[in-house]
């Protein structure tokens, strides 16, 4: 169900069964999480921006649905998501710092 080079990766303390964050060249573009206070799930979409405004949280009614609608949004979104991280990358590799706006 994922695109081409997208993978999941367990981070913090998820265990490896339920792995909670969504790569693309070793970049998180979606991070699941579970809340303590309550036990809902969320997900975090677009974690490779640098500005929390430019980041959209969403609840999930479970671990399971929320994989499920990070896999469809991953794929809606793929070539958005190529290329920022594309840009991202070649930032990093040309030595400049990310824009801090």
């Amino acid at each position: 169900m994922l695109p081409p080079d997208f993978r999941w990766h367990a981070v913090g303390t998820a265990p490896f069964d339920r792995p909670n964050s969504l790569l693309l060249d070793s970049t998180e573009v979606v991070r699941l999480f579970q809340r303590v206070d309550d036990g809902t799930w969320w997900a975090t979409l677009n974690n490779h921006r640098e500005h929390l405004s430019h980041r959209t949280t969403r609840r999930c009614s479970s671990y399971a649905q929320g994989r499920t609608g990070v896999e469809l949004w991953a794929s809606r979104h793929q070539d958005r998501l190529r290329t920022e991280v594309d840009q991202r990358i070649k930032k990093a590799l040309e030595g400049k710092s990310f824009p801090t706006r």
